[in-house]
C-alpha cells in the first residue's frame, strides 16, 4: 500500500501538472531509480518502447494540422485544397502530451515492477475493486508475460536459422511468429481453464495475503515528497511567467 500511495503521488503529478520541466523531472527520477536497482539502460528502453510508440503516433496526429496557417507554420504542404502543416502551437501541445504521457507510463512501470502480482491483487481487494476487474488484470498480466517469453524464444530460434537474412524471409518469419503466438495463447487458455477447474476454481483467484502494518513514517515522507513536487511545479510556473515578462 505504501508503494501504491507513492505511485498515486507520481501519477497525479504527471497528469495534473502542465509543466514540461515537471514531466522531465519525473521521467528522470523514475529512470534513475530503475537504473540504480538493477535494470540496465537497454532493458529500460525495451520496457518503454511499446507504449512510447503509441504515444508518438498520438502526438504526431496532434502536431500536424490539415488546415494549417502557412504564416504560422514551420512548414506547410498544399494538397487537394488542404494545407497540411506543422504549427508552433500544435508542436507545443504534442510535446506536452508526449512527456506527460511518458511520465504517467513511467509511474505505472514503477508500480508494476516494484509490486508482485499477489501484492497488486491485495491492493485491489483493499480498495474494493470489483472482482471481475481483478480477475481480468491477473489473466492479462499472466498472458503478457507468457507471450513475451514465447515470442522472444521463437525470435531467437528464427534468427539462429537465418530466418531474417533476407526481406522475403523476414516477412515470412514475422507471419509465422504471430501465428505461433496466437496458437500458443489458445492452447494456454484451454490448459489453464482445465487446470483451474481441476483445482476447484469458482470464479476467484486466491493469493497468500501479506498482512503488513502501514508505516506512518513512510506515509509522511511520501506526503512531504508530494508537497515538494507541488512546490517545484509552482516555482517552475512562476519562473516561466517571470521569463516571459
Amino acid at each position: 500500500m505504501e508503494k501504491f500511495i507513492l505511485f498515486m503521488v507520481l501519477l497525479n503529478c504527471a497528469l495534473l501538472s502542465g509543466n514540461l520541466y515537471m514531466h522531465l523531472f519525473l521521467i528522470s527520477l523514475i529512470s534513475i531509480g530503475f537504473l540504480t536497482h538493477g535494470i540496465d539502460l537497454i532493458k529500460l528502453l525495451r520496457l518503454i518502447a511499446l507504449p512510447s510508440g503509441f504515444i508518438v503516433l498520438g502526438s504526431i496526429s496532434i502536431a500536424f494540422s490539415l488546415h494549417a496557417d502557412p504564416e504560422n507554420s514551420l512548414f506547410c504542404f498544399d494538397s487537394m485544397g488542404l494545407c497540411i502543416g506543422l504549427e508552433t502551437a500544435g508542436l507545443h501541445k504534442a510535446l506536452d502530451l508526449f512527456f506527460k504521457a511518458m511520465a504517467a507510463v513511467m509511474a505505472l512501470n514503477y508500480l508494476i515492477l516494484s509490486c508482485s502480482l499477489s501484492e497488486l491483487n491485495d491492493i485491489g481487494r483493499k480498495l474494493k475493486i470489483p472482482l471481475i476487474l481483478r480477475e481480468l488484470f491477473v489473466l492479462t498480466y499472466r498472458y503478457i508475460s507468457l507471450l513475451f517469453t514465447f515470442t522472444g524464444q521463437v525470435h531467437i530460434a528464427q534468427r539462429n536459422r537465418l530466418g531474417y537474412a533476407r526481406r522475403k524471409q523476414s516477412i515470412l518469419s514475422v507471419g509465422m511468429l504471430f501465428s505461433s503466438a496466437f496458437i500458443k495463447s489458445l492452447l494456454f487458455s484451454d490448459r489453464s481453464l482445465e487446470a483451474l477447474q481441476s483445482r476447484g476454481y469458482h470464479g476467484e483467484f486466491y493469493f497468500r495475503q501479506q498482512k503488513e502494518v502501514l508505516r506512518l513514517k513512510q506515509v509522511l515522507s511520501m506526503l512531504v515528497f508530494g508537497i515538494l513536487l507541488l512546490f517545484l511545479d509552482n516555482y517552475s510556473n512562476l519562473f516561466d511567467l517571470i521569463s516571459h515578462i
